[in-house]
């Protein structure tokens, strides 16, 4: 039996949102994601030519770890998102106070449980970083 995903964005509020997979049948969802988790893999193997401090870029890596987790549907917490960054838990949320303050993230309280907060990204974040994947993508295909 075939499946088609559709992908309906919703205009931002200040509600919480909770987290679904976003998979289309017209645009490559799933490759996207596959991409950027390919592509942070790679980014964390890089630590082992001159260490994690001199080849470190803690937003870049957790916006590509919110855009992974925003296609497949999985809650980043803000501890999750520091985590991703590879830096201590004092730079990560500096880096997160500076993409907010951009409109590239937004905080997020979990409605169950008040003690978690969940980073979600924005559109405009999500559709930057997709039409980034797409270009390194067709950049490798034709390489």
């Amino acid at each position: 039996m075939t499946q088609f995903y559709c992908l309906i964005l919703v205009p931002e509020t200040d509600q919480p949102q909770p987290s679904k997979p976003l998979l289309d049948a017209n645009e490559p969802w799933k490759a996207r994601a596959e991409a950027a988790s390919r592509y942070l893999k790679l980014r964390s193997q890089r630590d082992a030519i001159a260490g994690p401090n001199l080849l470190s870029d803690p937003a870049w890596d957790m916006l590509l770890d919110l855009f992974v987790g925003h296609i497949t549907g999985r809650d980043v917490s803000v501890t999750s998102a520091c985590v991703a960054s590879r830096r201590p838990a004092t730079t990560s949320l500096r880096y997160i106070d500076r993409m907010m303050k951009q409109g590239l993230v937004r905080r997020e309280k979990d409605p169950e449980d008040h003690r978690k907060v969940y980073l979600r990204m924005t559109e405009k974040a999500f559709r930057a970083i997709a039409k980034w994947v797409d270009a390194l993508r067709e950049e490798l295909i034709t390489a």
